[in-house]
């Protein structure tokens, strides 16, 4: 509003300072001092446009003020707009032609005599002087009024534009903050789901597979009974169709292990393998660790998981073998997980039979360890080596 006001003043401080306007003074008559006044208090009315229609606006009010003494302030105004809004050699074109015509205006009024009839003359020329005289601007005068408008209306145009940049540049930073934002919840949220997956398959794996065991030993030892014979094939049967539909469920959800919360430590080894042992499954185990009570969280929790996947292997692929398992650990030597037993091609050949070795190395390789496996003779060996500290 405040330029639209100031473009207006201007217009008609030109217009007072006009040929025909002394020349009414002078007691001239006619209709064009009266349409020129109406026109320079009409025209910067389009200037509330200027912002949807920059060039048309630019282009208008320049042809206007080649043709009427209105002075050069509406089309800079416009031109300021213009280079504000809009990119492209168009811009530069019009910015151009503005200039010619500003070189217009001002040289057209430098040109107008007497002193009163001319605003530049009014304004720059001497204060002593006479109106009704002659009077002349420097060529000096008349090239700093020319640069100081149209810099000024480049400078006003390419300091708009440049807040505008800043303003949409922050509203983009924002927007793709937001979108970090939601990834990183969404990354959290498959964390948490690669979590629970390796967990469950964990756990429940080896939970499974002792039932199934066991369900084994019942039905070799039913003897004459039909029925406790037929049940514990049904529980067999089912646990083994159980680890089958868990592998499914967590082909979906599993993913390389992310970050864990530990809740075992190398104490409950002994538990694992006593459970293994009261399945009957024929273990031969070894395990000494140095210092065990200062190992890493998430050193005890691979270790406890490793031992807990290996020998569930085991009894999966090669039930009836002797299985001999061996840890060992210490704060400067890290902790070595060995086991092997003989190998059976046809259980070792059953379906989902590399997923757990696969957990296996996802673990050794999150905590910067390593994992070995293949034939040796007619023995299948796995070798896990973990370091202490992470890092």
């Amino acid at each position: 509003m405040l330029y639209v006001l100031a473009t207006v003043l201007l217009s008609l401080l030109s217009v007072a300072y006009s040929p025909p306007m002394w020349q009414m003074e002078r007691g001239g008559s006619g209709a064009f001092p009266g349409l020129l006044l109406l026109t320079a208090m009409a025209l910067p009315v389009m200037l509330f446009w200027r912002h949807r229609t920059p060039f048309l606006c630019t282009h208008v009010m320049a042809a206007v003020s080649v043709f009427l003494p209105i002075g050069n302030s509406l089309p800079l105004v416009a031109l300021a707009t213009l280079i504000g809004r809009r990119r492209g050699p168009a811009v530069w074109w019009t910015t151009a032609g503005v200039a010619l015509t500003s070189a217009w205006v001002i040289g057209r009024d430098a040109l107008a005599q007497p002193r009163a009839a001319s605003a530049l003359k009014s304004l720059l020329g001497p204060t002593q002087a006479d109106p009704a005289q002659n009077a002349q601007l420097s060529w000096a005068q008349l090239l700093a009024v020319f640069v100081l408008g149209l810099g000024i209306s480049i400078g006003a145009g390419l300091l708009v534009r440049s807040r505008r940049e800043a303003a949409s540049a922050t509203v983009a930073v924002q927007a793709e903050k937001a979108v970090s934002g939601q990834l990183g919840d969404e990354l959290a949220r498959h964390d948490e789901r690669e979590r629970i997956a390796r967990e469950v398959h964990d756990a429940m794996g080896h939970r499974l597979s002792l039932l199934s065991m066991y369900a084994g030993a019942l039905e070799a030892n039913a003897g004459s009974d039909p029925r406790v014979a037929e049940a514990a094939h049904l529980v067999r049967s089912n646990a083994g169709a159980a680890m089958d539909d868990l592998r499914s469920l967590l082909s979906v959800l599993r993913e390389p292990v992310g970050a864990e919360q530990p809740a075992v430590s190398l104490t409950d080894l002994a538990t694992v393998v006593q459970e293994s042992f009261g399945a009957g499954q024929r273990l031969s185990s070894s395990i000494f660790v140095q210092d065990a009570a200062s190992a890493p969280e998430p050193l005890t929790r691979a270790v406890y998981r490793i031992v807990q996947e290996l020998l569930t292997n085991a009894r999966k692929h090669a039930p009836r073998e002797q299985v001999y398992l061996t840890v060992n650990g210490s704060p400067a030597e890290g902790v070595t997980i060995d086991a092997h037993n003989r190998y059976v091609p046809d259980q070792a050949a059953a379906s989902g039979s590399s997923r757990g070795l696969k957990g296996i190395s996802e673990r050794a390789e999150l905590l910067g360890g390593t994992l070995k496996y293949g034939l040796d003779a007619d023995q299948f060996r796995v070798h896990v080596t973990l370091p202490w500290q992470l890092g």
